[in-house]
């Protein structure tokens, strides 16, 4: 028996050598899932805030009544649907297909009621194996007397399988179906641009974090206002955790599988957002995702043209200037140091604030406080916390300098005071981090930013210098005074966790000697240097005229289910 999956497999595999290679992604991706999950220190249902009125919650966040019509008809459905498979000889439930699980009686419920109040025209999923799900839908559809059916499928490798595909889907619902065979990551964005908007998105395809994500950001881009997704799994990985927190959906909520237990927990999870009316399009990745964040996706010659606007500010082509160390290393850490100023201000450009006051704390070279100012549409007079004689004369002139002690117990500023504070890399000089972090904090006005940057303890270039039993440079012993090294997923961890902000963006930048530019998501984790978007929770500030990226506020009360997660991998 099993040398003949074996031969099968392997025979897919060579037929399809592309999609192999995504399978065997796969598997890689789920090892660093579940260090992730390992790595957040707390059950999957406690991090996903598991519910267990789903079914009320879920109505209440689409505006129709509970208990409503529809759900009283969905137990006969699904009775039926399992005796039709089981007369078929099917097994139905836990490892039916496989080893994985047939769909959730729970995740089906939900869809159906989704499907009977929001009425789609346009439903795309991922994933089908038995098709349960799948002849949910189609019978939603049926009974709205309107809307198609799209369903993007990867079959199992094993062949014997293929046959089993869609099994519970009659010829009778079949009108109403498309079945598009391939990966998400290759059918998915080609489908989406075909259809234009949809209206209601199902992921219970590969449930690694990698593939939740890119399907959740693909979709969420093409999802009409008021639109729903649904992600089966999502215990599995970090990913709708993160996608929820940087999305900001009008209404999400997450609950347990009926009839299987998932992993890692005894039980599954499945989760469901709803897309805000206002919602300005997909959830991007760093600038460079994760441009990532809660902001939205800028296209790219947008970006192009905000960075080239950037670089022309007379301040910043005066800090190029200061790019002329005599080692060649040096020259090359303070190019990442330039690209770190400029994503900033392509970050305080794309907050479009209408009107600013705002605080830097420990300028790099100084003329950067005037740039990071005019990305502002109607700014006070800066203020920069450090030594006078530090700086040239024309950042004296248009800026406040104020001598402070960032060890004291507190800073002269008083509360909700500043709109953005922008502190760039010098918190690793302070000893008490914990508590100047509160203090910048508490300065902030609810609804207010700060933007902190921070070289990287766990970069590319200290890993090398630790293995080869060197000094990391981001920690100094007799020539500097960096006292302290930080981690992108701990500190994220403290800066949600421990001082509640709401993280907005996560990006990294550079990777010493290779490159200077932002970096994509997946090596955030090496780079020379990571920034952080921050929001204080609190009312919002009104923006001016966009830029291209906007910040929307979480609904009320949503800012509380913010967990100490972070799916940064080290």
């Amino acid at each position: 028996m099993r040398i003949g999956y074996t031969v099968r497999a392997s025979a897919v595999m060579m037929r399809h050598p592309r999609e192999g290679a995504e399978r065997l992604r796969g598997r890689w991706d789920r090892h660093w899932d579940r260090r992730a999950l390992l790595a957040a220190g707390l059950p999957a249902h406690v991090l996903y805030e598991t519910t267990e009125d789903w079914a009320e919650r879920l109505h209440r966040a689409l505006g129709v009544p509970w208990p409503c019509q529809a759900a009283a008809l969905f137990g006969h459905l699904w009775d039926t649907i399992v005796a039709e498979l089981t007369a078929r000889g099917a097994r139905v439930g836990i490892a039916s297909y496989a080893r994985w699980n047939d769909g959730d009686r729970a995740f089906g419920e939900a869809i159906w009621c989704l499907v009977a109040h929001l009425r789609p025209e346009t439903v795309v999923e991922t994933g089908v194996a038995h098709g349960l799900t799948s002849r949910v839908i189609l019978e939603g559809l049926g009974r709205n007397d309107s809307g198609h059916l799209w369903s993007v499928d990867l079959p199992a490798v094993d062949s014997a399988l293929h046959s089993e595909i869609g099994m519970a889907i009659p010829e009778s619902t079949r009108s109403r179906w498309s079945y598009v065979q391939g990966t998400a990551r290759e059918r998915l964005p080609g489908l989406l641009g075909e259809l234009g908007k949809i209206d209601l998105f199902i992921h219970d395809s590969l449930h690694t974090g990698r593939n939740q994500g890119f399907e959740l950001e693909s979709a969420w881009a093409a999802l009409r206002p008021e639109g729903v997704a649904v992600v089966d799994d999502i215990d599995h990985s970090l990913a709708f955790r993160t996608f929820v927190d940087e999305a900001r959906p009008r209404a999400w909520l997450a609950a347990r599988h009926i009839t299987g237990p998932g992993m890692p927990d005894s039980d599954g999870l499945w989760g469901m957002a709803v897309k805000d009316t206002q919602a300005p399009g997909p959830v991007s990745p760093a600038p460079g995702p994760r441009g990532r964040a809660v902001l939205a996706c800028q296209p790219w010659a947008a970006r192009a043209a905000s960075m080239k606007a950037i670089e022309a500010h007379p301040h910043y082509t005066l800090l190029r200037t200061f790019v002329n160390r005599s080692t060649v290393r040096e020259r090359r850490h303070e190019q990442i140091e330039l690209s770190v100023v400029r994503e900033i201000a392509f970050v305080i450009r794309g907050l479009a604030l209408a009107d600013g006051r705002l605080l830097q704390i420990q300028a790099w070279q100084g003329p950067e406080v005037l740039v990071f100012r005019d990305q502002i549409a109607r700014p006070a007079r800066p203020v920069l916390y450090d030594r006078a004689d530090r700086y040239p004369p024309d950042v004296r002139a248009a800026a406040d300098l104020e001598e402070v002690d960032l060890e004291s117990a507190r800073w002269p500023a008083p509360d909700d005071h500043f709109d953005l504070v922008v502190w760039n890399r010098d918190l690793v000089t302070v000893k008490n981090v914990i508590s100047a972090l509160r203090e910048a904090r508490r300065m902030i006005r609810p609804g207010g930013f700060l933007i902190l940057a921070l070289p990287n303890l766990a970069a590319a270039h200290n890993r090398l210098l630790l293995l080869a039993g060197r000094q990391p440079s981001t920690l100094h012993i007799n020539n500097g005074d960096h006292l302290r090294g930080f981690a992108a997923p701990t500190m994220t961890r403290i800066l949600r966790r421990d001082l509640k902000f709401d993280v907005r963006q996560v990006i990294g930048v550079g990777i010493a000697p290779v490159t200077s530019t932002a970096l994509p998501r997946p090596l955030r984790a090496v780079s020379h240097s990571v920034i952080w978007v921050l929001q204080k929770p609190g009312n919002h500030i009104q923006p001016a005229t966009s830029r291209g990226v906007s910040v929307e506020r979480l609904p009320h009360g949503a800012a509380e289910q913010q967990r100490a997660v972070s799916d940064d991998r080290t």
